[in-house]
């Protein structure tokens, strides 16, 4: 660590000052985030289908490009995905930095995005999952843990991600729950490469989510996210308030737009900052932190 920056070997292959990754999220992720995330030091991904069509996907990787000079990435879902080889080509024409996929089987990405220099990590939840994505030559893990928002593993982020990376040796970016410096702190003593941080970057100026979805997360705790199958019919983590709504049979709800998906992590979220001033106080909380532990040493 030195004073404009905190080193693991994730930051140093990007070139990114600290290990903060904004996390991809379904109708939220938006190039303004990328953009914002890259010039603050950090590194934010965007799922490409958050763009109806492969060309808005290309006009905004465009515009990302034309903005900043930082790294990015894009989530790419590689099961029942029509637009799977559109976007990835796009992918490989403009030379996305990283690219992280969801469900499915990595190589045929893994080897394209290789080719032109970029690297891939992929979404496990556990071991099996970590091991098989090693050996088609994944560069790196998403520990998705218990706790997360979205589909969460079952696994607590303190066991899975020292776990997973003593068992494949490849770097992890610890996602579940994380909302402060501290647990950046925390994720990374653990082995983390990184920090995978979702549910905190939706309570910000230049996330796109409704202001009821952000007061929702803002005045939530632990207990008001419930784990089910009911939206998506598999386990996915949803702010309590929000699917009761839907399990009411409330007239003209859209389950991916009006039940609000977020992690456990709401309890420690209070404002909506921008994302320059959010990941500022997350290095300066995280260097209180490691400040605080080495007076204990």
């Amino acid at each position: 660590m030195t004073q404009n920056k905190i080193t693991t070997p994730f930051t140093q292959k990007l070139g990114i000052r600290y290990p903060i990754v904004v996390a991809p999220m379904f109708l939220i992720s938006n190039p303004d985030m990328l953009v914002a995330a890259g010039e603050a030091g950090a590194i934010a991904i965007m799922p490409s289908l958050n763009l109806r069509t492969a060309e808005l996907f290309e006009d905004a990787l465009v515009d990302i490009k034309k903005r900043t000079s930082a790294p990015f990435g894009i989530n790419l879902i590689l099961l029942q995905n029509p637009r799977l080889q559109e976007d990835l080509d796009l992918i490989i024409k403009y030379k996305v930095p990283l690219v992280v996929t969801s469900l499915g089987n990595p190589a045929p990405v893994i080897e394209k995005v290789h080719a032109y220099g970029g690297l891939v990590f992929c979404d496990v939840i556990n071991l099996q999952h970590a091991k098989k994505v090693k050996d088609v030559g994944a560069d790196g893990l998403v520990t998705v843990s218990f706790g997360a928002g979205g589909h969460a593993g079952k696994v607590a982020a303190n066991v899975l991600v020292p776990w997973l990376k003593k068992e494949t040796g490849l770097p992890v970016l610890a996602s579940g729950g994380i909302s402060t410096g501290e647990q950046i702190h925390a994720a990374l003593a653990l082995g983390a490469d990184a920090a995978y941080m979702g549910t905190r970057f939706i309570a910000t100026q230049e996330a796109p989510a409704e202001e009821g979805y952000k007061q929702m997360i803002l005045s939530a705790g632990p207990e008001d996210i419930v784990l089910s199958p009911e939206v998506t019919g598999h386990d996915c983590n949803f702010l309590k308030d929000s699917l009761a709504r839907y399990s009411s049979g409330e007239v003209g709800l859209k389950r991916w737009k009006d039940v609000w998906s977020a992690g456990q992590g709401v309890g420690l979220i209070h404002d909506s900052p921008t994302i320059k001033d959010l990941i500022d106080r997350l290095v300066s909380e995280y260097r209180e932190s490691v400040l605080r532990i080495q007076k204990t040493i």
